[in-house]
């Protein structure tokens, strides 16, 4: 899985929808191409709690305009009217290595910027690499401390039982 890569080109019927009918038609290319059998299950992960911290969220609401996430590099990132729900899934997707669960409860979107220095572990999910943290007095706060001081949320380590696919068998496909 980590060094072979392959481009799968499907083309979906006429009336075909993007929902449940989608996918289970790349499920089947899938289990067909591959031989990929898999199942689900619940186990226990550790994960990431954003919840408001103690001081209250300093977030507020998004006006008019843009709308999605934008860095100008790592570290620097602007949020427009996005949702926490967007949010969690750019930490986890994108800078963090676990899932993050949005537990603060707050509905709305927003408008914020977020600054702080990354570290090895943030963005491998991506491909990219954290530069190495130069001993610079002036450089922004780690991220969990940057979230907590600037958007006045918090980010804490949990386990919680959570819904997994297992792949049970997966081969190379044979050529066309």
């Amino acid at each position: 899985m980590e060094t072979d890569e392959y481009d799968i080109e499907a083309v979906a019927g006429e009336g075909v929808q993007v929902n449940d009918q989608l996918q289970a038609m790349l499920q089947k290319l899938l289990a067909d191409r591959f031989q990929l059998t898999l199942h689900r299950e619940q186990r226990t992960l550790s994960v990431y709690a954003l919840t408001v911290a103690k001081g209250g969220s300093k977030l507020k609401a998004a006006e008019a305009g843009g709308r999605g996430a934008s860095c100008e590099h790592m570290g620097v990132c602007s949020f427009r009217s996005v949702t926490l729900a967007h949010f969690v899934r750019w930490l986890a997707y994108v800078v963090l290595d676990r899932p993050v669960v949005d537990k603060t409860w707050m509905v709305g979107t927003f408008d914020f910027n977020l600054r702080w220095t990354p570290d090895e572990s943030q963005f491998s999910a991506v491909g990219l690499r954290a530069p190495a943290a130069a001993d610079n007095p002036n450089a922004p706060p780690p991220l969990f401390e940057a979230i907590e001081e600037q958007l006045g949320l918090k980010l804490e380590p949990e386990k919680m039982p959570a819904e997994v696919l297992v792949i049970d068998k997966v081969e190379r496909p044979s050529e066309n």
